[in-house]
């Protein structure tokens, strides 16, 4: 099967860039202090140029490192809607992390090729390969293929296929057949309220991780503590009690204020 490309975005061009800018200054700067300084007396640029260039790279290292931190930030508090939003490599930088807070071992395939896997999700009793799919149509029955086959070429167990859109009618056959694991938008949602969730409450009551739990109305078995089903932040008893009385508008599920307007 014929490894599938993947388009750099921007924000890859632009980390690559600046690491191969950085890594070219310390060549640079190694040559200029070892070679030219040794053998012709004097350095390229003088006094001035090499001291400009080192302070260049701390700056260029402080900047990417602020940088990589504050997308680092936005992708803990992404919910479904800035999903929309991200590219296809953002999106599975985020379900990297997301992974990762359930617990798994995540190993990204990496830009070159593929062979349908995007993310390998590892534990103690299974090994999935995962396509991720951020898409704004649904997705087809060809990324069903593409992740079946791409279980046996990375020796997985089970293979899934996440977007967070759905999927045609084809594809959800398909699956079926080759017992590919579909996780569609409301799927997606689900999910995420569950770690959302869990995060808030641990760090502001820190019980034990096996008490906590969230039904896909947004609710926990913790008191009354209720959670919005897309970013998965606690609401009020009224907020749960004004989402439930409008089914039709929020799908019975439950909303906090910011999220109920884009409903």
């Amino acid at each position: 099967m014929a490894r599938r490309r993947k388009k750099q975005t921007f924000e890859d061009m632009l980390i690559e860039m600046v690491v191969k800018s950085m890594m070219a200054i310390v060549v640079f700067l190694v040559f200029n202090y070892v070679i030219i300084g040794k053998y012709a007396g004097s350095m390229i640029g003088g006094v001035w140029l090499s001291p400009l260039l080192i302070v260049l790279v701390f700056v260029m290292a402080a900047g990417l490192g602020i940088y990589l931190a504050n997308i680092k930030m936005k992708m803990e508090r992404a919910n479904i809607h800035e999903i929309d939003k991200m590219s296809g490599s953002t999106f599975e930088r985020y379900l990297e992390r997301f992974f990762k807070k359930r617990g798994w071992q995540v190993k990204r395939t990496g830009g070159q090729g593929d062979y349908g896997a995007d993310l390998i999700l590892t534990s103690a009793s299974k090994k999935v390969v995962v396509q991720a799919k951020r898409w704004q149509k649904n997705v087809g029955y060809e990324a069903i293929q593409q992740v079946y086959t791409s279980k046996d070429v990375y020796k997985c167990n089970e293979a899934w296929v996440i977007t967070n859109s759905g999927f045609t009618e084809q594809a959800i056959d398909g699956a079926k057949r080759l017992g590919v694991v579909l996780w569609d938008r409301e799927k997606l949602i689900d999910e995420m309220a569950k770690v959302n969730a869990a995060s808030t409450l641990i760090s502001e009551s820190a019980p034990a991780a096996d008490n906590i739990v969230v039904k896909n109305t947004g609710s926990t078995a913790q008191g009354d503590l209720y959670v919005c089903a897309s970013c998965g932040k606690p609401v009020t008893q009224k907020v749960k009690e004004f989402c439930l009385s409008q089914p039709k508008r929020f799908n019975s599920r439950i909303y906090c204020y910011e999220h109920q307007r884009q409903q």
